[in-house]
């Protein structure tokens, strides 16, 4: 983390500190450079903190990247993708993030994708936490579906589904949607409807996701109203690729629009 987002994170509130301080003005938070529950809570319709982590090191992630250097058609192994668990390189990832944002934050509620590697990631991470945390299942955080490519590298797309490979190209990547599958409209759909959530149940809160990498992606691109094309040149960018277990951290602005903002302050982060 930079010198100005760890400093930063420094300043951050959790919920449970907004009794004493709820009168804090915008000019205030400017200031200070501190964007306190608080605020959030009673200026603003969303969460004080949204943190949202992507699952750690899975073992679907090595097997399709072995694969994919051998020129494999399949990946996929013999169990479901929502059953895959993480390995023990995810699972150190987990730990080391869990401490540094047990630390930073204390959340007042952790959502999580039903998928085996989310659930053992939020699992690891909480484990870490001074205060006790349930985790609240969400199918709105899943991963993006497949469809008929699931667990097939892009040799064996090319090989066994040639027409969708042709179909994907002249679609492009966002709305192509694979027979039996989901395309970025489809993630951005049921993620609109969790946002929606979010703002009727925890205004002023600190919350955490733990989900999957095109689902990070589709936050960004609701929360930062990103275009279709904005939204592929951070997914085409391998400097951006979005990392196991990397943090990204938006800070509600109240002061911000008619309803407050949020404003991201950490994309990518990796603790370990």
């Amino acid at each position: 983390m930079n010198t100005e987002s760890r400093s930063t994170s420094s300043l951050l509130l959790s919920s449970s500190a907004v009794e004493s301080s709820h009168s804090a003005t915008s000019e205030e938070l400017e200031s200070t450079g501190s964007l306190p529950s608080t605020g959030a809570r009673f200026l603003s319709k969303w969460p004080a903190h949204l943190v949202i982590v992507r699952h750690a090191q899975s073992e679907r992630n090595v097997w399709k990247e072995i694969a994919t250097a051998k020129g494999d058609f399949i990946y996929s192994g013999q169990l479901r993708d929502m059953d895959v668990g993480l390995t023990p390189e995810g699972q150190r990832q987990a730990l080391t993030t869990g401490t540094s944002l047990g630390e930073q934050f204390r959340f007042d509620r952790i959502f999580v994708s039903p998928f085996a590697r989310t659930r053992q990631t939020a699992q690891i991470m909480i484990g870490q936490f001074s205060y006790p945390a349930d985790l609240i299942e969400d199918d709105r955080l899943r991963e993006i579906d497949f469809g008929v490519l699931d667990g097939l590298t892009k040799y064996g797309i090319e090989h066994f589904q040639p027409h969708e490979k042709e179909r994907r190209a002249r679609l492009g990547k966002y709305h192509h949607r694979p027979p039996g599958g989901e395309n970025y409209p489809d993630v951005a759909l049921r993620l609109h409807s969790f946002l929606g959530t979010l703002t009727r149940e925890a205004a002023g809160e600190c919350v955490l996701v733990v989900c999957h990498s095109v689902v990070v992606l589709v936050f960004r691109k609701l929360i930062e109203r990103f275009s279709e094309q904005q939204v592929l040149e951070i997914e085409s960018d391998k400097n951006q690729e979005i990392r196991n277990c990397s943090v990204t951290h938006y800070a509600c602005d109240p002061g911000a629009g008619k309803q407050g903002k949020l404003i991201l302050q950490d994309f990518n982060q990796v603790y370990y």
